[in-house]
């Protein structure tokens, strides 16, 4: 995510839960039913906690039995951050917390109690979306650094592979991907799909699978209504796979510009819909027969966000 974003989503979030762990308790349940007001409106945490009970189903019954009065505890830090959210949404909706840290610590305090709803709840959930935030942070530095890297040092080497009949795009997107794994992404891509035409996101042999696919933008064949396409199958797969984020990276290989005119404006052009937040890195490989100087005005193919939306309109219809 654009680090910028991430900055003031992340400072944002830091100030209401510090102002959650340092509210007096009897002003406590006002309070965290502002955080969840403030919560509410950001679909980036939405998409992440989306994806978080996703992996509890469940949950929901362990929540009843906890304001029933066992003390129950998670096996994971996944599951301690979706149990916190669940009790925490509840306290708003009429829990008592009084009751519900009596069920921990016995002292029938209500500072104690809320206390022990901070250390056992809210801190957990916290610092899940907290860490979730910084996953995206990092992919999208490394994007970036790809980026940087395919247009200074390997643009002849990208342009040869794009030109490969029939399977240009497999080829720029398994560099890619060998690049990412090289830096340290961990994801599995069953062997005998490699060299074959099954999608590279559908191939790989994990729960969570990295949800990033390679487009060629030539201008011609493949131009505006192919990268159309090619968003509207990323968005697919976010929602097939129930991911809040995936990355649309654009191999441009015309002289003519991409160019996205989107709602929100950041260093990173990004789309969200749905609670889903999708990428778009356009990666220049074009061999110029030019220097900057000497060329022409720069003739550029815009895509707004209405024609991205759109598609997947089209598509339900």
């Amino acid at each position: 995510m654009d680090p910028l974003f991430v900055q003031n989503l992340r400072y944002k979030l830091q100030k209401r839960v510090s102002r959650l762990n340092s509210v007096e308790p009897e002003i406590f349940p006002v309070t965290l039913a502002q955080f969840w007001r403030f919560f509410d409106r950001q679909p980036t945490f939405i998409g992440i906690l989306e994806e978080l009970l996703a992996q509890f189903p469940d949950i929901e019954e362990k929540v009843d039995q906890i304001f029933k009065g066992k003390a129950l505890h998670a096996e994971t830090e996944e599951e301690a951050a979706a149990i916190g959210h669940g009790v925490l949404r509840r306290l708003v909706e009429g829990g008592n917390v009084l009751t519900l840290g009596f069920t921990y610590n016995r002292t029938g305090k209500l500072h104690d109690s809320v206390e022990t709803i901070r250390e056992v709840f809210l801190m957990p959930f916290y610092e899940y979306v907290d860490e979730q935030l910084d996953d995206q942070r990092a992919m999208l530095a490394l994007l970036m650094r790809y980026k940087h890297r395919s247009e200074w040092f390997h643009r002849d080497r990208l342009w040869d592979l794009s030109q490969t009949e029939r399977r240009g795009e497999r080829l720029l997107a398994l560099d890619l991907y060998s690049y990412l794994y090289d830096q340290g992404i961990d994801f599995t891509i069953e062997p005998s799909s490699i060299t074959g035409e099954i999608d590279l996101i559908a191939a790989q042999n994990t729960p969570d699978p990295l949800l990033l696919d390679a487009k060629i933008f030539d201008g011609d064949t493949r131009g505006k209504s192919y990268i159309r396409k090619g968003f509207a199958q990323l968005y697919t797969y976010t929602q097939q796979y129930n991911e809040p984020f995936g990355y649309l990276v654009i191999y441009k290989t015309t002289d003519r510009d991409l160019r996205f005119s989107l709602r929100l404006s950041s260093h990173i052009p990004m789309v969200v819909h749905n609670h889903k937040t999708i990428f778009l890195i356009t990666i220049d490989i074009h061999l110029y027969d030019k220097p900057v100087s000497r060329r022409g005005p720069i003739q550029a193919v815009e895509i707004t966000e209405e024609e991205l939306i759109g598609i997947l309109e089209e598509r339900k219809n």
